[in-house]
């Protein structure tokens, strides 16, 4: 299907939640997309409402095309059971890597190649919005003029000033990287033809990162080489920053994180992640001593391109006989720490798994002795795709173990905190349990709530399929869901409600009520709904809804909620809402409608805005239709006078 005819078809189905939330049960995980074919090289990127996007490659229709979901934080598809089609354009059988990033809108651009224009790769870009829109046209945008030109592994990073840096290498002459910027239009703002980051001599440039920094700058990392990336050890890692209009802003022409070579090659790709106040951590592996050993190593930049760590980085563990692999570094804002983790084997690599940590002051210093902490020992269950996220001063590691002697993997996670000690109970958990082949995981981190969740392509099917799971930032797994059945006033007319929207807060147990997690739903003709709180670990909470034109209602006693699936029902007995606060109407209790204002009493002040929408004739769905009949009119200023006359307000403990 041509993906013209696509856009023209999928918002029928757009807002047709798929009911996936979160599993509790890490035997079995959500499966993101699990259709015929295989689907491959999951990529996530959170959104700023606690969910994330998903983008994969996936060959259904018997070639490789470009997939993208998008999962609310209760773990809901809201694109539908097996994801939105962004393009089908023809692709090699051999994928090459490709890039997310969602801008402050949380709109999703992708960028990837593919042979639209013939036999060789050219980069293109999408901005796909978070109701499946897409906003730079069905068939994106083309980042080159050189459609002859080989050009691959393109990233992309949105910028503070509303637009889109991208990135990738570009093999004509001596191979060099590329640069575009384009506006939220997707007009290319850098010229028609792309900037080129070149060494004018005979290094060769590969491997571009990218993350934002202020003023609509964009930080790069790429690796320099002569000779053959495979076998050469002359290996470098260059780093500049970009201004809004791509001139340099560090030293020119560029700087060098790592200036000694012997920087692993093929094998491993830097790890680049903002610092989150404008500049960057980057960390790798290398072998600078010649003696076969890999260390790991972590370097801080900031804003202004200057090192925080002694030049060419500092060292994560001085134990030279073991070595040290795909280190990836989280930087810590509230306490000016870094933080990396890596993988662990002997000298040998005969025995492998062990998990390591290292914190390092604000220049550079280690924290956690001169070997690093272990988090996990040696065995013989290799670790794979490591990710170290921080939140406030916890930081969140994510990775994949395989299991010796089989072709199945685990995908694991903790949390720990400032002096190493672990913050989960039994130290490490299982994110997914099945036994099944898992490749490349991909995680993110929720700033907010502090809940990761990773994605990854998962063979259980018997090709690739994928699949996703979130763990909560207590290191549960899944969603609290309350099946909720509440009565309105205003709306109930036995035997049904009119359906509405409520919006619900889990609050401690405990003066001063904290709200703990929020969520909505909407209740249905019975009243019922199914309630998801993401962020809320099992406890003891008072439930509290709200109406847009009800008095806010406080379950009648704190209740023990649980991962899983929770009851709660106040249509049964006043005594369900505390204080007794509910109305008799029609054999259901109720919650009081004509709070109108949300001030938490219905009063004159309610009236009034109902007096004036009457007298104008207002309809559609606005507060003063107390009684959901979308006019508003004599029916609903009686509800609001009864209530206001009896003094009806919110009752709280």
């Amino acid at each position: 299907m041509k993906l013209a005819i696509m856009t023209a078809l999928v918002f029928l189905a757009f807002f047709m939640n798929i009911n996936a939330q979160w599993t509790n049960n890490t035997a079995i995980n959500n499966a993101i997309c699990d259709t015929t074919g295989d689907q491959a090289t999951p990529k996530i990127a959170a959104t700023s409402d606690g969910g994330c996007y998903i983008v994969w490659f996936d060959n259904r229709g018997g070639s490789y095309a470009v997939y993208l979901q998008k999962i609310d934080a209760a773990g809901n598809h809201l694109f539908g059971k097996n994801g939105l089609l962004i393009s089908n354009n023809p692709q090699n059988t051999s994928l090459q890597d490709f890039n997310i990033s969602v801008d402050a809108s949380d709109n999703a651009a992708i960028v990837f190649t593919d042979r639209r224009n013939g036999t060789i790769l050219n980069p293109f870009a999408y901005l796909i919005s978070p109701t499946g829109a897409f906003l730079w046209g069905p068939n994106g945008v083309s980042l080159t003029d050189s459609i002859n030109v080989s050009q691959n592994i393109p990233v992309v990073s949105a910028t503070s000033d509303g637009n889109y840096v991208f990135a990738w290498t570009y093999s004509n002459g001596v191979q060099k990287i590329a640069m575009q910027k384009l506006n939220s239009a997707g007009v290319p703002q850098w010229g028609s033809a792309p900037v080129k980051i070149q060494s004018g001599t005979t290094l060769i440039y590969n491997y571009p990162k990218l993350v934002k920094s202020d003023n609509g700058s964009t930080i790069m990392n790429w690796y320099a080489y002569t000779g053959n990336l495979v076998t050469t050890s002359n290996i470098k890692i260059f780093i500049q920053k970009f201004s809004a209009n791509g001139t340099n802003q560090w030293s020119s022409p560029q700087d060098t994180v790592q200036n000694i070579g012997r920087v692993s090659g093929i094998s491993y790709q830097p790890h680049l992640v903002t610092d989150g106040q404008n500049g960057c951590v980057i960390s790798w592996q290398e072998d600078r001593d010649a003696n076969s050993i890999a260390s790991s190593w972590v370097q801080r930049y900031n804003s202004s391109g200057v090192i925080q760590f002694p030049k060419n980085g500092s060292e994560g563990s001085l134990n030279s006989a073991n070595q040290h692999f795909q280190p990836t570094s989280t930087y810590l804002q509230s306490t000016g720490e870094t933080v990396m983790f890596w993988t662990e084997t002997n000298g040998g690599q005969t025995v492998v798994g062990g998990l390591y940590g290292q914190k390092f002051d604000a220049t550079g210093n280690r924290q956690w002795g001169n070997n690093g902490k272990e988090f996990k020992g040696l065995d013989n269950n290799q670790l794979s795709f490591i990710t170290t996220f921080s939140k406030d001063t916890n930081v969140v590691v994510t990775y994949t173990e395989s299991i010796f002697g089989s072709a199945n993997a685990n995908v694991k996670a903790l949390r720990t905190g400032p002096s190493s000690e672990f913050h989960w109970p039994g130290n490490i958990v299982t994110a997914s349990s099945y036994l099944s082949g898992k490749i490349r995981k991909q995680a993110i981190l929720n700033q907010s709530s502090g809940n990761s969740v990773m994605t990854w392509s998962d063979n259980r099917s018997g090709s690739g399929d994928i699949y996703a799971q979130n763990i909560k930032f207590n290191g549960e797994p899944g969603v609290c869901t309350i099946s909720l059945k509440f009565g309105i006033e205003g709306f109930w007319n036995s035997p049904s409600q009119v359906s509405d929207t409520v919006t619900c807060y889990l609050k401690s147990s405990s003066s001063p009520y904290n709200t703990v997690d929020v969520a909505k739903t909407v209740l249905n003709s019975t009243a019922e709904g199914n309630v998801s709180f993401a962020n809320a670990a099992s406890g003891t909470y008072y439930l509290v809804v709200t109406h847009r034109n009800s008095i806010e209602t406080w379950s009648g006693t704190a209740l023990a909620i649980v991962k899983g699936s929770n009851t709660y029902d106040f249509t049964t007995s006043a005594s369900q809402a505390y204080g007794n606060n509910l109305v008799l109407k029609g054999g259901r209790y109720c919650a009081y409608s004509g709070d109108v204002n949300q001030d938490g009493i219905v009063d004159g002040a309610d009236g009034g805005l109902g007096d004036n929408d009457a007298y104008n004739f207002v309809t559609g769905y606005v507060s003063t239709d107390v009684n959901g009949d979308n006019s508003v009119d004599a029916s609903d200023l009686a509800i609001i006078d009864n209530n206001a006359f009896n003094i009806v307000s919110v009752v709280r403990p």
